[in-house]
């Protein structure tokens, strides 16, 4: 896939192409695959994001297969990791995104979807065996109605007077003023 950016060589003359591999070979796409490894998961502040960028950083180092880009020389640069660092990732190139969104939409199927599906089956296993879809209504056993509620309004406490407890483990009750009127 060829990706035209800003041209920014001496002699200005437009715009350069950028060549990246259609897909990538077993060493490079091992290489960003592993490169993921070194992210420390114990570390709080390594999340999703910076897994990301580093496979897109590694998706410019080892996708570009050729370029127009030259030296103040006016040769052609090789395209190695020294030449990528320095004239697109740590340059500010003003077209690095389009870059890394293009790599992305070309290598993340072989390099992404494969670490995603191991992580996924390395999870632990749920907890139960059993399905946790919801039961039919048909098939649930039917609660147990509510009693009826007393026609008696008055509570224990008005008939009987309160209860208390005192500190040596003996209930004194006295009757309330209504029941004993």
């Amino acid at each position: 896939m060829d990706v035209q950016i800003e041209c920014r060589c001496p002699g200005h003359h437009g715009q350069d192409t950028i060549t990246f591999f259609d897909r990538l070979d077993f060493r490079r796409a091992t290489v960003i695959a592993k490169a993921i490894m070194f992210v420390d998961a114990t570390d709080p502040v390594a999340r999703s994001a910076e897994v990301l960028a580093i496979l897109s950083e590694f998706y410019i180092l080892y996708g570009i297969q050729s370029w127009t880009i030259v030296g103040p020389d006016r040769r052609l640069l090789d395209v190695n990791a020294e030449s990528v660092r320095s004239e697109l990732l740590e340059s500010g190139h003003p077209d690095i995104g389009l870059l890394v969104e293009k790599a992305d939409e070309l290598y993340q199927e072989q390099i992404l979807l494969p670490l995603v599906k191991r992580v996924a089956s390395s999870s632990p296993p749920t907890p139960t065996d059993e399905l946790t879809s919801p039961t039919p209504l048909s098939s649930q056993p039917k609660a147990p109605r509510p009693s009826k509620r007393s026609s008696t309004s008055a509570s224990l406490t008005d008939v009987t007077g309160a209860t208390s407890s005192s500190l040596d483990g003996v209930s004194n009750s006295s009757q309330s003023s209504e029941s004993a009127a």
